[in-house]
């Protein structure tokens, strides 16, 4: 693609700053540094029709429908709406989430004693050796997949007991919310661990005109101090990673700037949504619409093992390499990933949706509600994945706990 427009692109992203970081301008950023990185690693994207024109412009239509509703928010006040509902919800949350450390460091030392190899793990999925060897094994490992975002869900309340002065209960809330930083982890998932401190981050920026000065400087510290600890694990496990991938270095492109291994995985890890995914859609046909089997798969699961359908998740899994014509699993980032399981049409739609929701939820751009605030940080989740993929299959469980919650809660 030719860097005079993707340049252009840029400019229009940023005409709307006006200064201070807040939610809006990181997610920009993050859009910005995933965008332009992929110069060093040599991809090309060349706009030779008129069609190309168009999937671009469709790129940056969706890429705007997610990023733009998180504009001019600033928060000065957080209040709880229903008392008894929160605290209802804080019970049910704590517990589930204490499971989820237990299950997680389960997790954790069992795969980190039989397959301490990083590759072996990734690419021979050798984590299903362990169904056999463990009895139970198998749905222990399908919980916490399934449940591996639930954690995001107590960073409000830690932020709302520390805008409150109650430290003993926000350092509590911190400690449970670390139940998905754990699993990313156990799973060697490094897309997990940077999604958590992205979603802290981005959270904080949020809210953080509802917490005094002395509080915001102490929260800035502690997230340069646990972005560092969770860089140097990422980067422990990259290095071992690919270090053990002696065929990897022959996959770097002769145009790419970067010729070290380690370092070309690193850049391209963060760039190649965009390169990719604007390549899957000029590869995109009818024949290739997955029908949400590569979005659905957890809620397919489910079903299946509680025995409401038959579903085969070898089938589906061949059924998704092939329309992606076996890419290995790069990132195709948000709109391609919605396109080859939606198509187009309902793509947007769904953008838009997103897009009203979240404005319907920051209105007031002024006071919030904690019952809204814990929509809102899962509602983060998207724009923040969107350069490596969708985001909405790590969702449905921790919406489903929210409204199978207010379910119960009225009727008790």
């Amino acid at each position: 693609m030719d860097v005079f427009l993707q340049i252009i692109l840029l400019i229009i992203f940023l005409i709307y700053y006006k200064g201070g970081l807040s939610t809006y301008i990181f997610l920009i950023l993050l859009q910005s540094i995933s965008f332009f990185l992929q110069f060093f690693v040599g991809y090309s994207n060349l706009i030779e029709t008129f069609t190309s024109v168009l999937n671009l412009l469709f790129i940056a239509l969706n890429t705007y429908l997610i990023i733009s509703p998180w504009k001019n928010i600033r928060f000065t006040h957080v209040y709880v709406k229903e008392k008894k509902y929160f605290l209802f919800l804080k019970r049910c949350l704590y517990f589930l989430l204490i499971i989820n450390l237990l299950v997680n460091s389960f997790i954790l030392i069992i795969v980190y004693t039989f397959i301490p190899n990083i590759s072996e793990f990734k690419a021979e999925s050798a984590y299903l050796k362990l169904y056999d060897l463990i009895p139970g094994f198998g749905n222990i490992f399908r919980y916490a997949y399934v449940t591996q975002n639930l954690g995001y869900l107590a960073i409000p309340f830690y932020f709302y007991y520390l805008g409150n002065n109650n430290k003993k209960k926000s350092r509590w809330a911190l400690f449970l919310s670390f139940s998905s930083l754990l699993s990313g982890l156990a799973f060697y998932s490094r897309a997990q661990m940077l999604t958590y401190i992205l979603v802290f981050i981005s959270y904080f920026l949020l809210i953080k005109f509802t917490l005094n000065k002395n509080i915001r400087d102490r929260i800035w510290k502690f997230i340069k101090k646990a972005s560092i600890i969770v860089v140097v694990i990422f980067v422990i496990i990259t290095i071992i990673r690919f270090s053990a991938m002696d065929y990897y270095g022959d996959r770097i492109p002769k145009q790419s700037m970067i010729k070290d291994p380690i370092l070309y995985s690193f850049v391209d890890y963060a760039s190649q949504s965009f390169p990719n995914g604007f390549i899957k859609l000029e590869e995109y046909e009818e024949n290739k619409l997955l029908y949400g089997q590569d979005l659905f798969r957890p809620i397919y699961q489910f079903l299946d093992f509680f025995g409401v359908i038959e579903w085969d998740g070898k089938k589906a899994d061949e059924n998704i390499e092939k329309a992606y014509n076996y890419d290995g699993g790069a990132f195709r980032g948000y709109t391609a990933q919605m396109v080859y399981n939606f198509g187009y049409i309902i793509t947007v739609l769904i953008s838009i949706i997103y897009y009203f929701i979240v404005k319907k939820y920051v209105r007031s751009k002024m006071n919030i509600s904690m019952e809204k605030l814990f929509v809102l940080i899962l509602l983060l989740i998207i724009p923040l994945v969107s350069i490596f993929y969708s985001g909405f299959g790590g969702l449905y469980f921790p919406f489903l706990f929210l409204f199978l919650t207010r379910l119960i809660f009225r009727f008790k």
